[in-house]
């Protein structure tokens, strides 16, 4: 093995000793970038960057941590973020997964290469002949060289040495050919300590490529090792990121799936691989996740000291939702079934993973359902070499979105650096906690401890600055960044070791005050508290932003941060003592103790407390103020209860404050309501206490008024008995409290003792003139009484009878009518004093008790004739009842609608309308005509509308309407005859105010009121038009022409002649008959008014046989048609 020996110890130390800042600044996402600090240990998002992809990226800084130049794979710009001269058209791919990947040339500081990768699209291939993407060419593994000191010292590509392809497949093959390499790419130092490979994948070999002073050697080493990823399954199957550990020693390589369809989706695994970086073989593939989980890998890494491994899962083939980080335990015997979930999100996708120089492991975050707001975080694992939950991942670990517009944020992608750069630094701190940052608080000291190799030497610097120490420890009590530079002059490579020290101001822990709690559940000395306003307490006027205040059980607790107490705190003893540790947040070995003491007072209880409610019977009884003993309650408010004391007050405040305590004797000074309010404390802590409150109510006595009631006696008996309704006074006892009952007696004694009550008082009868009746008043509501008396007397006076009577003109004549009963009031009060009231009953029990009263409209309930009551009062006093007699007429029985009719035509003649009595004589009865006419019949000859007013005796009447319609004989004004036809008929039209029906050849016979007839046998015909009204009858004569279809000239009398039916000398006499036979011989010429032809020619009988006739009637009408002579 080859190892470099430097003899020039301070030009190494000078080159070496900030090998980590060449990963100082990160640019990647959407114009998103990180700026380490390795002297103050800070990580900040910067603005700043050029590059907006979705995936690959890379940057290079110098060794000082200044920025050289970064890349998204296709472009380069310079530190100056401008494009860098000659810097376009790289063949790498923004959406390959490692577009890029920087590495200086070894022993030469001016020079890089830009190592780059296309993305080996499925449309540039044989397997999709018609499509293309981008260029139409997957470019592969390329290299462009660098020169950092042309364009005035920002870099320029080297136009010769730019897109020099790596080959990385077998060219036998055409479509290894088409894809040329999968998306990853990785680079380490190899075990010479100065020259690196570059080492990338292809489905089941790997490619290592060495860098050397002599620059790039084209020819790799090859390791066919490994599962076989289906390029088949490409460009989906080329996403995950490849990964060299730290140490050179192992691989782990993520594939996002393994189809076997082109662009289809597929579950990938997870494999680890032992590299030699001495011969850069790669061996021993271990599956560390299987593609049977049917999940989508991604970013992968190592801890930065070896001993773990990490990666990123998308969830389901398609790995664009959900996602999981897991981590694996390099250590372990069992490595893959090491595997933890550190991490799961349903939003997040995979995202890359890539170790910091502060050795946290960051991880890109985005939501591909939400990518215009999500990426302003990276995540972060804070401890990467623990394990599971306690890596501490933190999701919003640093903030990208700095400028807070979703302008610079994190897509799915981190820039790769050579992973040895993460291994270069030893722990020189070694305190377990920390290997980076040591912190010390003030008046602290350390000794820093680097490896100690027999012959090594050993450089320290502080701040810089070289220190004369030369051993392999350094005693540090100042705060800054120290380094190591170790030169084991034993063959291996150099060592680093560097850490920040921070001093730390030790807080002051106050004296707390003892905190005295009330038990507020169950008085078992245990109380739920929160401690935390007692914060300020112990900082006073230190800083809570910088201090961190912690309470706990025990001082051994409180020394070693065990067992904080977190709230609500209930206490596991009383008295109980709580240690408080104020420590610096910066660094939380910087503490102070105090301690103060947690005290449980039992919080007394009142056991019963009931609202207390009676009536008044102390002076005035309706004024609701009496006393009361409050003494007596005490037993049940306190109960078994010891050490304990009641007061009694008179709100809730003066209860609170225990002030104003009411005596126990106590008379309300507010009437009828009032709230007491009961304080029960503990006297060893009259703080501890509980109040509550019952209502005092105290009832006044109910209204009872004496009263008198004065009824009247009209059954003309004067013994001075009558009824009383006692009930219709109940008002005027209780003035009108409808929360009281009122009950009845006729002793006082009884209505004391709720004896022989008096049950019918709504008709009470009097046995004593005047007679007093008791009454006993108790409120329904708080059962308090009162007593009065009534007094029943009769009255002497009286008032007068009357009557009305009507007619029954409502329409229905059965009886009943509407009185209106006031008409009567003026007859009923005649001669009495004014200021009485009047009021109807219906009957004289009903106006006697004053129920069921009359409104001043009454319908009689019985019908023609029926007797109701008025009862007149002097201030409800009963003044005297009446008789009011009601009668109801009937009117004439008539009709009092008739028609009937005036023939026209008979006038002057007259017709007699009389008043249409019923079942009586008309004698008995007067009439008032429309015609001023006043006997029982009138005569008129003029149509139209007559009235008369018919009366009987009682003056009530009835009218009766006679119409008397216009007729007339009928007017024939035109007839219209069909004839000669299959149907022949009449249609009669005439004029006339009749009604009329129509005849045929008989003014008796039957008559019809449709004006045709149909079906008509020719021949002469008589019509008859009768009025139906008997005004008389119109005819005339007409004739229907038919031709009969046959004769039978045999001398039997029947058919013996052939004849024109219809003609005769009064219609269509000038008729031509011409007869035929069927040859259209002339035969005869027929007289149509002869009897016709007898069925000879020439005195010789005609052969049975059908002859033809022409008729010319005389209205100029023409028939020709045949008929049959039979013999």
């Amino acid at each position: 093995m080859k190892k470099i020996y430097f003899t020039l110890l301070s030009l190494t130390f000078c080159t070496l000793i900030f090998g980590q800042n060449e990963a100082a600044y990160w640019y990647f996402g959407q114009n998103a970038g990180l700026r380490f600090d390795a002297e103050s240990g800070t990580v900040t998002g910067i603005t700043s960057g050029q590059l907006s992809t979705l995936e690959g990226c890379t940057s290079i800084s110098d060794t000082d941590g200044n920025l050289l130049f970064y890349s998204d794979g296709s472009t380069v710009w310079n530190r100056n973020h401008q494009i860098m001269l000659n810097g376009t058209e790289l063949k790498g791919d923004d959406s390959s997964t490692s577009s890029g990947l920087i590495v200086p040339k070894p022993q030469d500081p001016d020079f890089y290469y830009i190592f780059t990768v296309d993305e080996p699209h499925h449309n540039n291939s044989s397997n999709f002949p018609d499509d293309t993407w981008n260029d139409g060419v997957n470019d592969g593994l390329m290299y462009s060289k660098v020169n950092i000191l042309d364009d005035g010292g920002l870099g320029a590509i080297d136009p010769v040495e730019k897109n020099i392809p790596l080959i990385t497949y077998d060219t036998t093959i055409p479509l290894h050919v088409d894809f040329k390499c999968s998306e990853k790419i990785t680079a380490v130092k190899a075990d010479d300590c100065t020259s690196f490979w570059i080492i990338t994948h292809f489905t089941d070999t790997f490619y290592a490529f060495k860098i050397d002073e002599n620059g790039v050697s084209e020819t790799p080493v090859t390791s066919s090792v490994g599962p076989n990823i289906p390029i088949e399954g490409y460009r989906r199957n080329a996403l995950g990121y490849l990964k060299a550990s730290p140490d050179g020693q192992k691989l782990i390589s993520a594939n996002f799936g393994e189809s076997n369809i082109p662009a289809g989706d597929a579950g990938g695994g997870i494999y680890l691989f032992d590299f030699d970086n001495n011969t850069g073989i790669v061996s021993n593939a271990i599956e560390l996740y299987s593609a049977q989980n049917n999940n989508s890998p991604y970013g992968v890494e190592f801890s930065a000291e070896n001993r773990k491994a990490y990666a990123t899962i998308g969830i389901g083939p398609s790995g664009n939702g959900s996602s999981q980080v897991l981590q694996w335990n390099l250590e372990s015997a069992d490595i893959p079934n090491s595997v933890q979930v550190i991490h799961s999100s349903i939003t997040l996708s995979a995202g890359a993973l890539q170790l910091g120089i502060d050795r946290r492991i960051y991880r890109a975050q985005m939501s591909f359902s939400n990518p215009t707001t999500s990426g302003r975080y990276l995540g972060v694992i804070n401890n990467p070499e623990a394990d599971g939950l306690d890596t501490n991942y933190d999701e919003q670990g640093v903030l990208v979105d700095v400028n807070g517009f979703n302008q610079n944020l994190s897509r799915i992608g981190l820039p790769p650096f050579i992973q040895s750069l993460f291994n270069s630094e030893i722990d020189i701190i070694r305190n377990d906690l920390s290997t980076t940052e040591l912190r010390l608080c003030t008046g602290d000291s350390y000794t820093l401890q680097a490896d100690d190799i027999i012959g090594a030497d050993y450089i320290w610097s502080f701040d810089g600055n070289l220190l004369s120490e030369d051993s392999f420890e350094l005693f540090v009590d100042t705060p800054g960044f120290y380094e190591v530079y170790i030169e084991p002059n034993n063959g291996e490579c150099p060592i680093e070791g560097s850490a920040v020290v921070g001093i730390y101001d030790i807080p002051v822990a106050n004296a707390l005050s003892d905190i005295i709690a009330c038990d507020n559940a169950g008085n078992d000395g245990v109380y739920a508290f929160d401690f935390t306003e007692k914060n300020s307490e112990a900082l006073l006027t230190q800083m809570p932003s910088e201090y961190t205040v912690r309470y706990f059980e025990s001082l051994i607790e409180a020394n070693t941060l065990e067992n904080e107490i977190t709230f609500p705190y209930n206490n596991i003893s009383n008295p109980q003592t709580i240690f408080v540790r104020v420590d610096n947040i910066e660094n939380v070995n910087c503490y102070d103790i105090n301690s103060f003491e947690l005290r449980v007072f039992n919080t007394p209880q009142i056991v019963q407390l009931n609202n207390i409610e009676f009536c008044d019977d102390e002076g005035d009884l309706m004024d609701g103020i009496a006393s009361i003993d409050l003494g007596e309650l005490l037993p049940s408010i306190i109960g078994s209860q010891i050490d304990v004391e009641v007061s009694f007050h008179g709100s809730q405040e003066d209860a609170d404050d225990n002030v104003s305590a009411l005596p126990l004797n106590y008379t309300n000074s507010t009437a009828f309501n009032e709230s007491i309010f009961v304080r029960i404390e503990n006297t060893t802590n009259t703080t501890c206490y509980s109040t509550n409150s019952f209502e005092l109510t105290v009832n006044g006595s109910p209204i009872a008024n004496d009263i008198s009631i004065l009824q009247c006696d009209e059954d003309d008996i004067p013994e001075g008995f009558t009824t009383f309704n006692i009930l219709l006074s109940t008002d005027d006892i209780t003035e009108g409290n409808t929360d009281v009952s009122v009950q009845l007696y006729a002793s006082q004694s009884d209505a004391d003792n709720q004896l022989n009550e008096i049950l019918n008082t709504e008709a009470f009868d009097n046995y004593f003139n005047p007679q007093i009746i008791y009454t006993r008043v108790t409120n329904a509501i708080t059962g308090c009484t009162s007593f009065s008396e009534v007094s029943l007397e009769v009255s002497t006076t009286s008032s007068n009878n009357a009557s009305l009577q009507l007619c029954d003109t409502d329409g229905s004549e059965d009886g009943f009518m509407d009185f209106n009963l006031n008409d009567t009031n003026a007859i009923v009060l005649a001669g009495a004093p004014a200021g009485l009231d009047l009021q109807y009953y219906e009957t004289y029990n009903d106006a006697l008790v004053e129920t069921n009263p009359l409104s001043s409209t009454f319908t009689n309930t019985i019908a023609y004739n029926q007797t109701i009551y008025a009862r007149v009062e002097n201030s409800n006093a009963c003044y005297g009842i009446s008789e009011i007699e009601l009668t109801v007429f009937e009117l004439p029985n008539i009709e009092t609608d008739f028609e009937t009719q005036y023939c026209l035509n008979f006038f002057p003649e007259t017709t007699v309308l009389d008043g249409g009595i019923i079942d009586d004589v008309p004698n008995n009865y007067s009439y008032l005509w429309s015609t001023g006419e006043d006997t029982a019949t009138i005569e008129v000859n003029t149509p139209g509308n007559y009235t008369v007013s018919v009366f009987n005796t009682n003056g009530c009447f009835k009218n009766r309407t006679i119409r008397v319609l216009p007729s007339n004989v009928a007017t024939i004004t035109d007839i219209e005859i069909i004839d000669a036809s299959q149907n022949n008929s009449i249609s009669i039209f005439v004029n006339g105010e009749g009604d009329y029906e129509y005849a045929l050849d008989d003014s008796n016979g039957t008559y019809q009121d449709s004006n045709s007839f149909q079906d008509l046998q020719p021949g002469l015909y008589t019509i008859y038009v009768r009025d139906k009204n008997n005004c008389g009858i119109t005819e005339e004569l007409v004739s229907v022409i038919g031709f009969p279809k046959f004769f039978t000239p045999n001398n039997d009398s029947k058919h013996d002649y052939w004849q024109v039916k219809g003609i005769s000398s009064q219609f269509q006499a000038n008729t031509s008959v011409l007869i035929f036979d069927r040859y259209g011989k002339l035969l005869k010429e027929l007289d149509p008014l002869s009897v016709g032809w007898d069925g000879t020619y020439n005195g010789e009988r005609m052969p049975t046989s059908d002859y033809w006739f022409k008729v010319k009637l005389q209205d100029g009408r023409t028939f020709t048609s045949h008929f049959t002579l039979k013999r």
